[in-house]
């Protein structure tokens, strides 16, 4: 959906909620390098000061080319396989989160080399940037809902009031997406808001703070709940979203299959979370 006009062109809120979200990114990773928080891990510091742009415009090229062709050859490719020039038309919509995942851990992977980050520095400014993740997430969702896109499967109402009926529809639980058809649908675009943006949102921050506040930093436990939690939200979510009903494979869809895997791997990482300590004082930073 076309937010405005400038000087002829279209700007998208799609396009506009992209650039939010790497601009909090940006701020956020950029607060950390001010404040010094893992200047007892040099490179990483270094990376978060010195190269915060270089990395910022790695992360925004594995977001935009994997986020778009994992959506192009995952989900939909009988629609491009015979126009090519559309897979270039990021701003009207159509992102894979699975192909943004892909695409932003190959752009770390070559980030890592560069930076020289040790394994523990690169898991580190992993979890960094998987607090900030989640709102990405929900400006992306929101971006979807006005896009008419990713919409739910049509309300078939067996046990609610009709008062509950439409204090969901007031509050856009339930929505038509007049772009589709006049059916009324579950609104599953406010409900990955909710759940895999604001609730994850809460979650990897409140723990962020707490490991900040310790000064002991538990290395890959951002990305553990992130990934379990992001794994369920998304699963059941799964069932209710009408465009995945064709995708299934057996008894689940691509994305379920593929966040199963997810779910185990963040399970997994559990086992290997690395309390380490962050040598910063708080009352010499005051002093100085």
């Amino acid at each position: 959906m076309v937010a405005f006009q400038l000087f002829g062109l279209s700007i998208y809120w799609y396009g506009i909620f992209y650039c939010i979200s790497f601009i909090l990114g940006y701020c956020f990773l950029s607060f950390l390098g001010k404040k010094g928080y893992f200047k007892s891990f040099p490179a990483l510091q270094v990376a978060l000061t010195q190269h915060l742009e270089t990395l910022m415009i790695a992360l925004l090229f594995g977001v935009l080319i994997g986020g778009r062709l994992g959506h192009v050859f995952i989900y939909d490719w009988g629609s491009f396989a015979n126009n090519w020039g559309a897979i270039l038309e990021v701003w009207k919509g159509g992102m894979s989160f699975i192909g943004g995942i892909i695409g932003v851990l190959l752009a770390l992977l070559v980030c890592r080399f560069f930076f020289k980050l040790s394994r523990k520095e690169f898991v580190m400014l992993l979890d960094c940037l998987l607090v900030m993740v989640p709102l990405g997430i929900f400006f992306g969702r929101l971006g979807n809902f006005l896009n008419q896109e990713l919409y739910g499967i049509i309300f078939v109402n067996p046990w609610f009031s009709d008062s509950i009926v439409q204090f969901l529809k007031t509050t856009h639980f339930l929505h038509v997406y007049s772009n589709v058809d006049t059916a009324l649908r579950i609104n599953t675009n406010l409900l990955a808001m909710l759940f895999e943006g604001l609730l994850l949102l809460i979650g990897n921050s409140i723990l962020f703070c707490k490991m900040i506040k310790k000064q002991i930093f538990h290395v890959g436990k951002i990305s553990s709940q992130f990934m379990i939690g992001y794994s369920v939200c998304r699963f059941f979510l799964e069932y209710l979203r009408n465009d995945t009903q064709a995708e299934f494979v057996g008894m689940f869809t691509k994305s379920q299959w593929f966040f199963m895997g997810v779910f185990v791997i963040g399970i997994i990482t559990i086992f290997f979370f690395s309390p380490t300590p962050l040598s910063v004082s708080w009352t010499s930073q005051k002093e100085t």
